[in-house]
């Protein structure tokens, strides 16, 4: 989650979904992601170093930053740190492209990006700025005994959201859980949508209204109908005009005997496929629904059964 003002450079940046904002992106670029004439195969594989470019731009661009070659390098380089500390963590969204009508294969382009840690802070304890928990997004301050799970990133490419890329994601992720034995898992929702009440509410009014369903919040309301559960509301989460700086504190825990509804669900949209095998690491199965967003701790918290309109 995010909390507390942080100055940071753009590339350790949540991966908020927003709102479409102008295609800043040179043409080549704008070409090379667009999703008509080709057939869609996405898979969710582990990270690897070689991703770290195609990561950043899919952040870069599901927020609406500018894209920088200098930024892009670091970025690259805390994809390797990641690696080296938590390695079960780390998911990408692939799209292998061919021909449809030749079905020869063609080029794999980083589509969505999914970033945790483990901790030993439980979603109840006093909450943490984003980067006092994580440390940077090299993830200095991951716990390999931890038993949470922190949701530190997640971003889709806005040109192939709500094609069931994050819900992958997402479950790639929560499958860490009972796999390694974890507690949980937790992480902020940014609440994209209030900027649209902002003269008329409150942060907290609209954060309330979004967890009684009151509103819709682009992110996370979508999250709440993944079966991620609100847990508070978090004031001065991470520096963001169109959230009001607010997020909902969003938990899962691992079912007794029924899965998350949601996310542990098939549904239609864009075709997935289990990623092969590797030790040490959950993998997807096919999967769809919208996209979303998560990240992790703040400031003042108010449980949402004691918070009022």
């Amino acid at each position: 989650m995010r909390g507390t003002t942080r100055s940071t450079s753009s590339d350790e940046r949540p991966g908020l979904d927003r709102s479409p904002r102008a295609d800043r992106r040179p043409a080549q670029d704008r070409d090379r992601y667009r999703p008509t004439d080709l057939q869609l195969d996405v898979e969710v594989v582990p990270t690897e170093a070689r991703h770290g470019p195609g990561s950043f731009d899919v952040i870069h661009l599901a927020n609406g930053y500018p894209l920088d070659a200098g930024r892009r390098r670091l970025h690259a380089r805390r994809i390797e740190e990641q690696l080296e500390r938590f390695p079960e963590g780390q998911f990408v969204a692939v799209l292998r492209t061919h021909d449809a009508g030749t079905h020869e294969d063609g080029t794999e382009i980083v589509v969505g990006t999914a970033t945790t840690m483990r901790t030993k802070r439980p979603p109840d304890a006093p909450p943490l700025g984003w980067t006092a928990v994580i440390g940077d997004y090299g993830l200095p301050n991951h716990d390999p005994e931890g038993d949470w799970l922190y949701g530190v990133e997640i971003a889709v490419h806005p040109d192939y959201q709500r094609r069931g890329i994050a819900t992958a994601l997402y479950r790639a992720r929560l499958a860490l859980v009972p796999e390694l034995g974890l507690k949980g898992w937790y992480a902020g929702g940014m609440l994209m949508g209030y900027h649209r009440y902002a003269d008329v509410l409150t942060p907290r009014a609209y954060a309330e209204r979004v967890i009684a369903s009151e509103l819709v919040d682009p992110t996370v309301s979508m999250q709440l109908h993944r079966g991620l559960q609100a847990r508070g509301i978090i004031e001065d989460y991470y520096p963001e005009p169109k959230a009001g700086n607010c997020a909902v504190l969003l938990v899962w825990q691992p079912p007794v005997a029924a899965p998350a509804k949601g996310i542990a669900q098939a549904g239609s949209g864009a075709r997935l496929r289990r990623a092969t095998a590797t030790p040490g690491r959950a993998q997807p199965a096919p999967v769809a629904a919208a996209t979303g967003a998560g990240r992790q701790s703040a400031k003042p918290v108010t449980r949402p059964g004691d918070a009022g309109n």
